[in-house]
């Protein structure tokens, strides 16, 4: 069988995503001027740290791809010198180490680079504190970690999340050959083509991490057989220890993981935990598309679908725009990111069940789909509805006649009731029959601290209409059947 991309192909597309000699060598100035920028300062003194040291794509691995790189610069502390925290009982621990990561930030990472030319500088969190911010055109977070060794890993765990990318790092590298290398950074591009990478994903709140992909390409025999892993990564769980699924999912940290990715160097942890399931399914439907133009030699359509191209910000067609609306928010740039977008989500998804469905149960706009895309300072919700246009009222089921003292209570607080397949009924007036108005009014009540809504939506708004139209829609067919019914009334009605 032949491959799914021939070696001119794959020339073609590794010439377009390796970065140039020129961006690798500002990414090594870059780390070594904020490791020396760290290292130099006073207060470096007050904490017990074994390295300064990149991680990531643009440390040891190498794997990043052109025009995309970012630094993630790790200050590894030496856990014995911190054990009168880290004996702690958990709670207290986190706590503790809450407060230590916030004292380095404030003491020793931003004074240290004050010297620097720096912009929008932010204390982050994920799970503990970090400091952000951009040099020289490149994003960079600086974390604290602390330098456990393997043997320390598996047998009690990390004392944070990130005391496991140090090993993540040192087992890819160690295992990279130059032509696993460029399988990693093709899986990487394909992903970052399906919007559907890391936390900027697009189709999903958290899409698939680098280092997942790095993990596939150097355990996998070449880039097909790393693809076809991806694939039915669903059914076929990638587990050094070569537990089944079923054996995974008898145990309860991995039971409602939609997919799962055992981390080498942590047996106990599944690293595709938090990936968004939207996102998976945009890059397995995506698979699909990219085995079909292989089997049909579309050498365009492979390179199409293989290289990232911005989000579409065409207007929707008209049959489908009374379905679809957009909010957008801007950022005052006093909360970082990844802060602001899982806030949005949460308020997203409250005003998606909402609209679906009446507080009693039934259904209001019906099916809605709902995504967040963001750029710089600019955040979009989205929303694609099944039934714009609904009746002022609709009927609420009671209980069922068999229940004879609830019915009859049911009667007396409700004079005109209708008996129908066994329930009591009545009609009730609908308090919302607007979608647009009704979605407003549950984002008014969840409003986010460093967001403020406007009432112009721009070019990021229109993203994610696309997004939700011809990214996540062909996934539900169910759905686009029934809003595609609209299309085929619209055309009959011309006609």
């Amino acid at each position: 069988m032949e491959p799914i991309i021939s070696n001119n192909i794959r020339k073609r597309i590794l010439a377009e995503i390796t970065p140039s000699k020129e961006e690798i060598d500002l990414q090594k100035t870059t780390i070594d001027s904020l490791k020396s920028a760290l290292s130099s300062h006073p207060s470096s003194h007050e904490y017990r740290y074994s390295f300064i040291e990149a991680q990531g794509s643009t440390g040891r691995k190498q794997t990043q791809l052109r025009g995309t790189a970012d630094i993630d610069l790790f200050v590894g502390l030496s856990p014995e010198d911190y054990s009168a925290i880290l004996e702690k009982p958990p709670q207290s621990r986190h706590r503790e180490i809450d407060n230590l990561m916030n004292r380095m930030i404030n003491d020793w990472f931003e004074p240290a680079l004050a010297g620097l030319d720096t912009a929008d500088v932010q204390l982050a969190f994920s799970q503990h504190p970090y400091l952000s911010l951009k040099m020289r055109g490149l994003d960079i977070d600086i974390l604290g970690c602390f330098d456990i060794n393997q043997d320390q890993l598996s047998k009690r765990g990390p004392f944070t999340a990130v005391d496991r990318t140090v090993h993540h790092t040192q087992y890819v590298a160690d295992r990279l050959t130059e032509e696993k290398r460029e399988d990693a950074r093709i899986l990487k591009s394909f992903v970052r083509a399906c919007h559907a990478y890391g936390d900027r994903c697009a189709v999903g709140r958290m899409g698939i991490t680098g280092v997942s992909l790095e993990l596939l390409a150097i355990l996998s025999r070449n880039l097909d057989d790393a693809i076809e892993k991806l694939e039915k990564l669903r059914d076929f769980p990638i587990d050094p220890e070569e537990r089944t699924l079923k054996d995974l999912r008898k145990i309860p940290a991995f039971k409602d993981d939609y997919i799962i990715l055992i981390d080498p160097t942590d047996h106990q942890r599944n690293i595709a935990s938090s990936f968004t399931p939207r996102a998976y399914e945009c890059v397995k439907y995506r698979i699909g598309e990219l085995q079909k133009a292989c089997l049909e030699h579309d050498e365009t359509k492979l390179i199409e679908l293989m290289i990232e191209a911005p989000i579409p910000s065409d207007p929707l067609p008209d049959w489908l725009a009374n379905h679809a609306f957009a909010r957008e928010f801007k950022s005052d740039g006093s909360r970082h990111y990844t802060i602001l977008r899982d806030k949005l989500y949460r308020a997203a998804g409250k005003a998606q069940a909402t609209l679906q469905a009446e507080r009693t149960g039934e259904p209001r706009f019906g099916e809605t789909l709902m995504e967040v895309v963001f750029e710089e300072d600019t955040f979009s919700i989205g929303f694609l509805i099944e039934c714009p246009k609904i009746s002022k009222d609709y009927l609420r089921r009671g209980p069922p006649i068999t229940l004879v003292e609830a019915a009859e209570e049911f009667r007396k607080s409700h004079p005109e009731v209708d008996e129908r397949d066994g329930y009591l009924w009545i009609k009730v007036e609908r308090e919302w029959d607007n979608p647009k108005a009704l979605a407003d009014m549950v984002l008014a009540e969840s409003t986010i601290k460093g967001l403020r809504q406007v009432t112009e939506t721009g070019e990021v708004s229109q993203k994610v209409l696309n997004v939700l139209y011809k990214f996540i829609l062909p996934l539900d067919q169910t759905f686009y059947k029934k809003i595609t019914r609209v299309k085929d009334k619209d055309q009959d009605i011309q006609q």
